[in-house]
């Protein structure tokens, strides 16, 4: 039972009843107070500090019998590429088929079917050209119209713990399964009405410039048997792209079943960089997942063994924790993260490199998780089975490498120059990342890729694993004539305020706003003193003294369509971000530059602004002025069509909306907040026909 006060600081009534529903024997520090609404906002998003698990827990049901943390030894598969497709090299269009695919996860556990396209997961990638246009047919593969297929892995919901709390020690742990397939300890009810769903799918080319109608709206989606075809103008820098179904309220579903693949645009203007590239430039799509096992008796208790005696039955698991605000008021989930990272679709991969100069294409394709990347050099690094090595351990971080990983590009194209960052890079779900690392720096070292954020070293049952991936540097010198070029990108110039534009203004709304389960995206418009409503209002405090008042004009997807733009005009785009869970927040059609990043304080992480009253709806007194909020640095002035916005930020991207026209989408990227409350359209017209329309809104010139 979590509960809102009156008070910033949001508690549960019986945090006692917690720490016994968990039941540990801990030999190291209490478990983490997870008995606030801030907690489980940031455990959707991945970002909430783990859990504080000793050595021992007496619940045995949490997680199969090994002496592996987790069940699974790391380091057992070598890293896998999907296959390639230059598309560009011929004029017929590419087929690609979403179908029933076999997938095996880890060495030690069984192939079973997932979903893929062409038989890959992730799917082929697919290389085309700048300014060489690409057709290709999806089809829809899942079946047919009469026996269409079935999710590949079960949806469940672990209940609220006796005290009302969810039960994010289960929620984290490996390993459970659906009632619909045995009862036990461990066995969770199903999601309702996630049995009946079929694969009916939509692609979405994230980052593409292209029309509305090749751009995947979530409404079109193909049946069983259907293709579609779509037309990629590819008229837009050399950059990392991804394609991923997007079909209504079930994008979090299809892509976790493995239906996503790279899309890469190259140009003259990366040849003449002379890149790593063949062999040393690696694809790695990064997500987080958990897995089914079979259902385990109440009395089973675990069997010290040398050998892997797990359960998992190879399958994935859709694992939500319940959440609810109060006894008798509605249940929810919180966004799906899990234990284990894969990489291409692999649990815990290594790949053995030459000592040279390596290109990675990264993508974040977990649906929840936010991550931030950093490379650790473990050759030495010695860890005590069944010890958890916590953040804030000095141990954690002793290891990273400040300055390995280079970043010559974002979402949307190469950096004008190279970037070092201080270690570790921040990735949420969706962005890109085009990264070089000196693996000749590194000769004769084992490596490991990891995530920082809200994870451990050596992971126990409850908590997720900081290890990504692993990388075996070769003992032998390599030639290498690569040198890392002081101008990357010479056509990149930064965008300014002083460009004639609109203004789109959007909020994003905490959990709990008059009851609600979710978080919610609230389009506004401006109102006047004599029009000020009751509820739904944010008023903004300007330089001058003068008030901004800002009322929801459109909350869901199917409410009327109010932001109208004209082919050609410039945006900025103002996100508002009232509190609650980091949200990695995506836009469709063309890409953009952060111009300004400003920021209100919140209580702590995850929190909501004090003057943000969730009863109403509305801020209790005009928000001040924002004093600054986190530098935009090199990777944030960058292009790109995501960023991650937290709690208490104003955030503004500006863009051009030039070369398409049609009905497009923005919209959150953790997929769960996508297909519930967080996803709206907007409209590109040509300027003569917009005149016409009569839903045209505002904005402001200068």
């Amino acid at each position: 039972m979590l509960q809102h006060t009156s008070s910033e600081a949001v508690v549960l009534e019986h945090r006692d009843a917690v720490m016994q529903d968990t039941a540990l024997a801990t030999d190291t520090a209490p478990l983490q107070d997870t008995a606030t609404v801030e907690y489980a906002y940031q455990a959707g998003s991945g970002s909430a500090q783990p859990l504080r698990i000793g050595v021992r827990t007496t619940r045995s049901d949490l997680a199969p019998a090994s002496l592996y943390g987790l069940g699974l030894r790391k380091f057992r598969d070598s890293l896998r590429m999907p296959p390639l497709i230059r598309a560009w090299r011929g004029q017929r269009p590419v087929r690609v088929r979403a179908q029933v695919t076999e997938v095996q996860l880890h060495a030690d556990l069984p192939a079973v079917p997932g979903w893929g396209y062409n038989g890959s997961i992730p799917g082929p990638t697919i290389e085309v050209r700048r300014g060489r246009p690409t057709l290709i047919d999806w089809e829809n593969g899942l079946g047919t119209i009469t026996a269409p297929e079935a999710l590949p892995f079960d949806v469940v919901r672990v209940p609220l713990l006796p005290s009302g709390a969810p039960d994010f020690l289960r929620a984290n742990s490996p390993g459970g399964c659906s009632t619909s397939r045995g009862s036990g300890a461990d066995a969770y009810p199903p999601l309702p009405g996630c049995d009946e769903l079929i694969g009916a799918t939509v692609v979405h080319l994230h980052g593409a410039l292209t029309n509305g109608h090749d751009d995947g709206w979530a409404h079109n989606v193909a049946l069983p048997g259907g293709v579609t075809r779509c037309r990629y103008p590819n008229d837009q820098e050399a950059t990392t792209l991804w394609y991923h179904d997007h079909a209504m309220a079930v994008t979090r579903f299809n892509v976790h079943a493995g239906l996503a693949g790279f899309y890469l645009i190259r140009d003259e203007v990366e040849d003449a960089l002379c890149l790593p590239s063949g062999d040393r430039e690696l694809t790695l799509m990064i997500a987080d997942r958990n897995l089914e096992t079979r259902p385990t008796p109440p009395d089973h208790q675990p069997i010290p063994s040398d050998r892997q005696t797990t359960s998992f039955t190879g399958r994935l698991l859709y694992k939500h924790a319940a959440f609810a605000f109060g006894p008798g008021t509605p249940i929810g989930e919180i966004p799906v993260t899990g234990p284990f990272n894969t990489v291409n679709g692999t649990i815990w991969p290594t790949h053995a490199v030459q000592a040279r100069w390596y290109r990675l294409r990264v993508v974040n394709a977990s649906g929840t998780r936010i991550h931030r990347l950093a490379l650790h050099d473990t050759t030495d690094e010695v860890l005590i089975p069944g010890t958890p090595v916590l953040p804030d351990d000095p141990a954690f971080s002793a290891n990273r490498l400040a300055d390995a990983l280079v970043v010559i590009g974002t979402d949307g194209g190469l950096l004008p120059a190279p970037v070092r960052p201080d270690g570790v890079i921040e990735l949420g779900p969706g962005e890109r990342l085009d990264l070089l690392v000196d693996f000749g720096a590194l000769r004769g070292r084992t490596l490991e890729l990891r995530n920082e954020n809200g994870s451990v070293l050596n992971a126990q049952p409850g908590q997720a694993d900081a290890t990504i991936m692993q990388f075996t540097v070769s003992r032998r010198r390599s030639k290498d004539h690569f040198v890392l070029p002081d101008v990357l990108n010479p056509h990149y110039r930064r965008y300014t305020h002083e460009e004639p534009h609109e203004h789109v203004w959007v909020a994003v709304v905490p959990p709990g706003v008059r009851g609600s389960l979710h978080p919610e995206l609230w389009e506004l418009a401006e109102v006047h003193d004599e029009h000020l409503p009751a509820s739904d209002l944010i008023r903004v405090a300007r330089a001058d003294g003068s008030v901004l008042s800002l009322h929801p004009v459109a909350k869901m997807f199917d409410d009327a369509t109010t932001i109208f733009l004209a082919e050609g005009d410039w945006a900025v785009w103002n996100i508002l971000h009232l509190g609650g869970p980091d949200h990695p927040m995506h836009i469709h059609m063309t890409e953009f530059q952060m111009i300004s990043r400003r920021a209100w304080p919140v209580p702590r992480p995850g929190g909501t602004l004090p003057e943000f009253d969730p009863a109403t709806g509305s801020t209790r007194t005009p928000l001040p002025a924002p004093a600054s909020g986190r530098p935009i640095d090199a990777l944030a002035a960058g292009s790109k069509d995501t960023w991650v916005v937290k709690a208490g930020e104003w955030v503004q991207m500006m863009g051009r909306f030039v070369g398409a026209t049609g009905s497009f989408m923005y919209h959150c990227h953790i997929l769960d907040h996508e297909d519930h409350t967080m996803m709206r359209p907007f409209v590109v017209l040509p300027r003569e026909l917009l005149a016409f329309h009569r839903g045209h809104g505002g904005g402001h010139h200068g």
